[in-house]
């Protein structure tokens, strides 16, 4: 299964521009999913979001498609949540059975609230796959953010991809001494092998991190003195064009959300 936190290092639009523009991207389609809960408003942003991965950052569907299934249970799970959970005044009971009832309003809800998660969730990956660690840590150093604190999200992108290296070695190595659950097409085996790998996996992130922890340490980690890098990061202007587009999207979208009652479930 692709990484959500992967890096792949190709060569496109999105992988070119700097991560200053692509934060301001992100930040723009999480407040309009935030604010807007109109399930069919926030399928188009998923698609949008999953087109422009697909034209300008050279990464198909069918790289993380895997992913993409394994919310199809969470969006259900919320949706059917919801449904019988929330029955405001005027709601319709779609099915009822005895004191249970599916509502029409619970339903809308709950698609709405599954599709903004996997539209997050995608723009996160979207993000990842496309900046190099080192890049998503030198853009926030440049923009003031302390070298501690922006290493953090540096080491961050770099150690969950390796925990799910851990992971796969894990349960490749449970699969060898015969574990029937591990590799299982049913789903609910899967997870009941998982438990018995949280605990090394576990124990081998500590051990990691106290490792990590001392190599800062002997190379000056807690150093008061300002840091240079080999490599820099520099604005052009394809990059200050995303800027101002992104910019000009975020203040429309609260706009049109907050003053015009855009993408409200009324609205449907």
């Amino acid at each position: 299964m692709q990484s959500l936190f992967l890096f792949s290092g190709q060569d496109s639009f999105l992988h070119r521009l700097d991560p200053r523009p692509k934060f301001l991207v992100v930040l723009a389609v999480l407040v309009y999913v935030l604010l807007v809960d109109n399930p069919a408003y926030m399928a188009v942003a998923f698609l949008v979001v999953m087109a422009g991965m697909w034209a300008l950052g050279s990464i198909s569907p069918a790289r993380y498609w895997t992913v993409l299934v394994l919310f199809l249970p969470l969006i259900l799970g919320v949706t059917l949540v919801q449904a019988l959970t929330y029955h405001p005044a005027g709601a319709t009971n779609l099915v009822a059975a005895g004191p249970l009832g599916l509502s029409d309003a619970g339903l809308v809800l709950g698609l709405s609230v599954g599709v903004r998660l996997v539209t997050m969730g995608l723009t996160f990956m979207m993000f990842s796959m496309t900046t190099a660690p080192t890049k998503v840590g030198l853009a926030l150093y440049k923009t003031g953010v302390p070298f501690r604190y922006a290493y953090l999200a540096t080491f961050g992108l770099r150690f969950l991809p390796l925990m799910q290296e851990d992971l796969q070695t894990l349960q490749n190595a449970r699969a060898v001494r015969g574990d029937p659950d591990v590799g299982s097409r049913n789903p609910f085996r899967r997870l009941k092998s998982l438990p018995m790998t949280f605990f090394p996996l576990a124990a081998n992130a500590l051990r990691q991190s106290s490792e990590t922890a001392k190599a800062l340490e002997l190379r000056g980690y807690g150093s008061p003195r300002k840091r240079t890098t080999v490599h820099d990061l520099s604005l052009g202007a394809t990059d200050y064009l995303v800027t101002v587009l992104a910019l000009v999207v975020l203040v429309g979208v609260v706009y049109a959300s907050v003053v015009l009652g855009f993408g409200s479930l009324g609205s449907l």
